[in-house]
């Protein structure tokens, strides 16, 4: 049995509740009249999505048939301009190229995994690689999702990428993502953050990385931040996405206790885009 969480939003809030459900894990939301209907992958528990609208807008659980709604956002999908980037599912055809020759089109089809670009999280983050990769970086993309983000920056320019994410069909996605761009031959992925986040692809050890991006909800930011730090090469930035504006504070307080600091920042929605250094 398939489960949905039954959100009830003010009006002019249900775009910020849309966000925060599909950062949760929601697979498909649905908006009605004062209520935003997430629905969760069959048989999941619902309690994550509960908890992430808990004190903010009231919710609960109600039992559905969710066939045929995971797929919906297709229809709706498009591409996304950022910078040098055009990030597309392979269905939607890119925008005309400029003249300049400098556009970068990556083609990202998600499957079941986060981040197809549109979501202003991934857009948060794209920017930000657009303005740092100049070539050859060393990446870190910690909660890679559909491999976005590893796979936009190699099409930038940066030398190699390692993607992790614990979710199998987001390990799979990625994998595919890199194929379709190719790029397959400087990325590499997995399930072990710990891992990964202390050897890149050409072997090296702790502080292996010019740049690690993580687009992840705060409490998943705060829980890898010990690693993120590890990871970073001395002279490398950190490029963090996924907290809500009025959650910045947590944010810079939990990575400036492992030695990070904010340098930049963008705003999206409600959503937050940080870039950090060694303080």
């Amino acid at each position: 049995m398939s489960l949905t969480v039954h959100v009830h939003v003010p009006p002019g809030e249900a775009e910020l509740a849309g966000d925060v459900l599909w950062r949760a894990g929601a697979v498909a939301i649905e908006e009605r009249p004062g209520v935003l209907v997430a629905g969760t992958a069959d048989g999941d528990d619902p309690s994550r999505l509960l908890a992430a609208v808990a004190g903010r807008w009231p919710a609960e659980p109600v039992a559905v048939d969710l066939d045929g709604a995971l797929d919906a956002w297709r229809a709706h999908a498009r591409a996304v301009t950022m910078g040098r980037l055009v990030v597309r599912p392979p269905w939607v055809e890119p925008p005309p190229s400029p003249a300049d020759g400098r556009r970068r089109d990556v083609v990202i089809d998600p499957g079941r995994a986060f981040g197809h670009g549109a979501h202003p999280t991934t857009r948060l983050a794209l920017a930000a690689l657009d303005e740092m990769v100049t070539g050859g970086e060393r990446v870190l993309d910690v909660g890679c999702g559909s491999g976005v983000l590893a796979v936009a920056a190699l099409a930038l320019g940066a030398g190699t990428a390692v993607g992790v994410d614990t979710d199998p069909a987001a390990v799979a996605a990625t994998y595919r993502n890199a194929a379709r761009n190719g790029v397959s031959v400087r990325l590499t992925v997995a399930a072990d953050v710990a891992a990964l986040a202390v050897h890149d692809a050409t072997g090296r050890g702790p502080g292996a990385y010019d740049l690690v991006v993580a687009n992840m909800l705060r409490p998943d930011l705060a829980a890898v931040a010990p690693v993120v730090a590890a990871a970073l090469a001395p002279a490398g930035a950190v490029v963090l996405s996924g907290a809500l504006v009025d959650q910045r504070a947590d944010v810079v307080a939990t990575y400036g206790a492992v030695g990070l600091a904010p340098v930049d920042e963008r705003v999206e929605d409600g959503w937050l885009g940080l870039t950090l250094r060694a303080g």
